[in-house]
């Protein structure tokens, strides 16, 4: 406890620091990872070793691009070697894994300081909303850890209402409202679908008298038609967070809704199509060196999301952190047109269509995808209308829409319920 309050206090410090402070206790970081793990890592003395002589100058110019990139393949058949031996930076470690929506999981190993560094990031992120240590929270989540069809569990420890989203359904809602009324919690977490869900069925049920004072969406990319409905519903303060399981990088929303980069946890990235820096405008895969896990250091990290590149001014909250416009997704959240296009933000189209609860797009082949749609209580055929009309728009004409109308969209083995679902392998 003693050790993350300490990391906790000095996150809130160097939120502010001057660029140029930054910028050295960046290199400083960066330098110490990079020689580390040609130390002490098997997978990097094999793969590394003949770039150490340009360290310096890469580190100095915050310029990784001549080392090789680490792929979450490559971290799956190499896992052995990329395991540091037990040694002075760290003396207990832990073996975890990716939930694995994208494909095969991943297994990675984390150690104490990982742990400890991640807790505190955490609590910072939370800060960021106005929850402070011992506040009440509420966690609308895809389960609880052992199964259960409670709709409710206190944990005392954090102070938190767990709310399991897959014993919520349309006809409990208003227990479930009656419930956070008298908890007054400062914060609701949730996975977006999940919320923009629960704020639907809210408005079905006329229910217009419960205001959230925060909310900090996560887990699943945060899509437009979602965060409208949230802040329409709960008249709340939104925060989005992104991070991995791997623990490769963490970016969150301010109070100014700007998405910063936490610096102090991993370098960051942005790279273009081309391999280059992403400039203002480009949609940058996100790619990590991390500073905290030297059990499996993850150097040149891709993670297969991008983000959109914003103009770079500063942000009025006062932090001095990069920023991004928006994070887009996965990769794999884009569809594939027959002539080679990659299309993301496909739920733009939904906001035209307000008789449709939810939807999933589904890709199987080149030349064709398929709507799975959940109906609204409002459904009239104009929206169906619509939706395939704004699909049309941005798919183009040599692709074809299919669609069905289905009850309920099931949660992934993952616990969330994923907005895009492609099998094909071409991806940018």
């Amino acid at each position: 406890p003693l050790q993350i309050l300490k990391t906790h206090r000095f996150l809130n410090n160097s939120q502010y620091w001057a660029i140029d402070q930054r910028r050295n206790w960046i290199q400083d970081q960066l330098d110490r990872t990079l020689r580390y793990a040609v130390k002490h890592v098997p997978y990097y003395q094999r793969t590394l070793s003949q770039y150490e002589s340009r360290f310096s100058e890469m580190v100095d110019n915050l310029d990784l691009r001549e080392l090789p990139i680490l792929t979450k393949q490559i971290v799956r058949e190499n896992f052995d070697e990329l395991c540091a031996p037990k040694n002075r930076y760290f003396s207990t470690s832990n073996v975890s894994q990716t939930s694995g929506s994208t494909g095969t999981p991943m297994r990675f190993l984390l150690d104490q300081q990982s742990h400890i560094n991640q807790f505190a990031a955490i609590w910072r992120v939370l800060n960021w909303t106005g929850y402070k240590f011992s506040n009440r929270y509420a966690s609308i989540d895809s389960t609880l850890e052992e199964e259960t069809d409670r709709l409710f569990k206190f944990n005392p420890r954090q102070n938190c209402l767990n709310i399991p989203f897959v014993n919520l359904r349309a006809e409990n809602v208003k227990d479930c409202i009656g419930k956070l009324k008298q908890f007054d919690p400062v914060v609701i977490k949730s996975y977006p679908s999940a919320l923009s869900l629960f704020c639907r069925w809210l408005q079905e049920a006329g229910i217009d008298d419960f205001h959230s004072p925060a909310v900090l969406t996560c887990a699943e990319t945060l899509l437009d038609h979602q965060e409208r409905t949230i802040r329409e519903v709960l008249h709340c303060r939104l925060h989005d967070f992104y991070g991995q399981n791997e623990r490769a990088c963490i970016f969150s929303t301010c109070e100014e809704g700007r998405y910063h980069i936490h610096e102090e946890y991993s370098f960051v990235e942005l790279i273009n199509r081309d391999g280059e820096m992403a400039e203002f405008k480009d949609q940058a895969e996100i790619v990590t060196t991390s500073f905290h896990n030297f059990a499996m250091p993850l150097i040149r990290y891709q993670t297969n999301d991008l983000a959109m590149v914003d103009d770079g001014t500063p942000c009025h909250c006062g932090r001095t952190y990069r920023t991004v416009d928006r994070v887009l997704g996965r990769v794999q959240d884009f569809i594939l047109t027959p002539e080679g296009r990659q299309v993301t933000r496909l739920d733009v189209p939904f906001r035209f269509s307000p008789g449709i609860q939810e939807g999933q797009i589904v890709q199987e082949t080149v030349d064709e995808v398929h709507l799975r749609l959940v109906k609204a209580a409002t459904f009239q055929q104009k929206d169906l209308d619509n939706l395939l009309y704004q699909m049309k728009l941005r798919l183009g004409d040599d692709i074809k829409i299919g669609h069905d109308f289905v009850d309920d969209i099931p949660l992934g083995k993952n616990g969330k319920k994923k907005f895009v679902v492609s099998s094909l392998e071409s991806r940018p």
